[in-house]
């Protein structure tokens, strides 16, 4: 019998339509994001405030499973690996980033359903951290535990590949330009914060529980946790395609594969044509040769040779991530007064800093200390070249420009740890360090010998 009090009406926040029916009382969760939107000053009727909002909190949930992954090498080498087969977790993928990336950006440009495939990519990229929790119970397989994560780790590059390259497009289709300063600024803030707390956190565990099991309830937690992300992910709203991709980006089949020198010829004449995206992606190939020589030895240098345990290791990383999250409101003032081509000039200047205290003292409380002063630096130079980025791919071939970077930088990415290796193995890790600081401010100073004239301060992104 109907008491004639009238139902309530609500409003659906995907569509503006309003529903009747029962008024639902709203949950904790609904109250907490209330409090989000409203801090946030996002209104959620609003298609491109949605994005933002998603794009915010999906990075909140992927964070732990990232903060999880700053422990990969150290897990390897506590199974038994090698220095070089920590460092093929480095080189290799790049490798495999190199085959991949120009099929891979090809793939996505002429994909009906691109944010399908993007996000099939991360779940599948994050389901391997499930099997490499297990490699400690699959003895019976007599393959060396260490080597098979090491392969795992590996082999899960390749769908992260996918994702890399269409998720730049997806971000730059999603969130116009104006805010992306604003969004991406928050996006790192939040990343930073969850991880400063999130790595420090699991180094206390790593320690307190008898290993392998603190990695494997490590690897479990956060990959469920992850779960969280992938589904803000999938709720993100990419506009479709206007009209259908060129042909240039086909596919071609067996029978219509073009020679290999012709395809290179068609793709340095690709880069002629936009001399703006040619000389930035040379900078920074140049600028990245002094950073990935030497990123897999500072662990084997922190663990094998200075005694870090897990501990330490965690709050190196929680301290460098609560630095981050005062270096991007930083960065992005000081993208706002100087602008992105001087932001990115100066600041890379001092990336030289960190390497040279590494292998100039060989104490973990003053590497402590300098990797927080470096992490308040250097998250404006980050913010400044990943805005010129964007900025610089012609969005009607985003994808396919994005994989030619892509492939271009994991040039560096694989041929640079192989030389560092070689040269440690000779001269030890501590003078290898040394030696590649002098390269990464000969990178560093590329930015002012051959700038992007085009990007000045009536470039820079204001934020929202």
């Amino acid at each position: 019998m109907n008491s004639g009090k009238p139902k309530a009406a609500m409003t659906d926040t995907n569509t503006g339509n309003v529903i009747h029916g029962k008024e639902k009382k709203p949950t904790v969760f609904n109250l907490l994001e209330q409090r989000l939107l409203s801090f946030l000053h996002i209104n959620k009727e609003n298609r491109d405030d949605r994005n933002a909002y998603y794009m915010v909190v999906e990075i909140f949930w992927a964070t732990f499973l990232g903060a999880a992954t700053a422990f990969n090498a150290a897990y390897a080498l506590r199974l038994g690996s090698s220095d070089e087969e920590v460092n093929f977790l480095t080189s290799i993928p790049a490798l495999i980033a190199i085959l991949v990336s120009i099929p891979a950006g090809r793939i996505l440009q002429k994909a009906a359903h691109k944010k399908r495939l993007v996000m099939s990519s991360i779940a599948l990229h994050r389901m391997g951290y499930l099997l490499i929790a297990l490699v400690p119970w699959l003895k019976f397989l007599n393959l060396p535990q260490s080597t098979l994560v090491v392969v795992m780790l590996i082999v899960f590059t390749i769908p992260a590949q996918f994702f890399n390259i269409g998720f730049i497009s997806i971000q730059a289709e999603i969130i116009s330009e104006e805010r992306r300063g604003a969004v991406f600024s928050m996006r790192n803030q939040v990343f930073s914060a969850v991880r400063a707390v999130a790595v420090f956190l699991l180094g206390l565990w790593l320690d307190a529980v008898v290993f392998p099991l603190n990695y494997q309830l490590m690897y479990l937690v956060t990959f469920l946790i992850c779960l969280l992300s992938t589904w803000y992910l999938v709720k993100l709203e990419v506009p479709e395609r206007k009209s259908a991709p060129a042909p240039a980006v086909d596919i071609p089949t067996r029978k219509q594969q073009k020679p290999l020198g012709q395809r290179i010829q068609e793709t340095l004449g690709d880069l002629r044509q936009n001399p703006q995206f040619l000389r930035f992606t040379i900078n920074t190939f140049v600028m990245d040769i002094g950073l990935w020589a030497i990123i897999p030895l500072f662990t084997i240098y922190f663990v094998n040779d200075l005694g870090a345990t897990d501990a330490w290791l965690g709050t190196s990383n929680a301290a460098m991530s609560v630095a981050n999250i005062i270096g991007f409101s930083i960065g992005k003032l000081i993208m706002q007064r100087f602008g992105r081509k001087k932001t990115l000039q100066y600041l890379s200047l001092l990336r030289p800093v960190y390497p040279l205290v590494v292998g100039l003292t060989g104490d973990l409380t003053a590497i402590l200390v300098i990797s927080t002063i470096t992490g308040v630096i250097m998250p404006g130079m980050d913010l400044s070249h990943y805005s010129l980025l964007l900025t610089i791919t012609p969005p009607d071939k985003r994808e396919e420009y994005t994989a030619l970077y892509s492939t271009i930088l994991n040039v560096s990415v694989f041929v640079s740890p192989l030389i560092g290796t070689a040269i440690a193995a000779v001269l030890g890790a501590a003078t290898t360090i040394l030696i590649f600081a002098g390269v990464r401010l000969i990178g560093a100073l590329m930015w002012t010998i051959f700038p992007i004239k085009d990007f000045d301060r009536a470039a820079v992104m204001q934020a929202d």
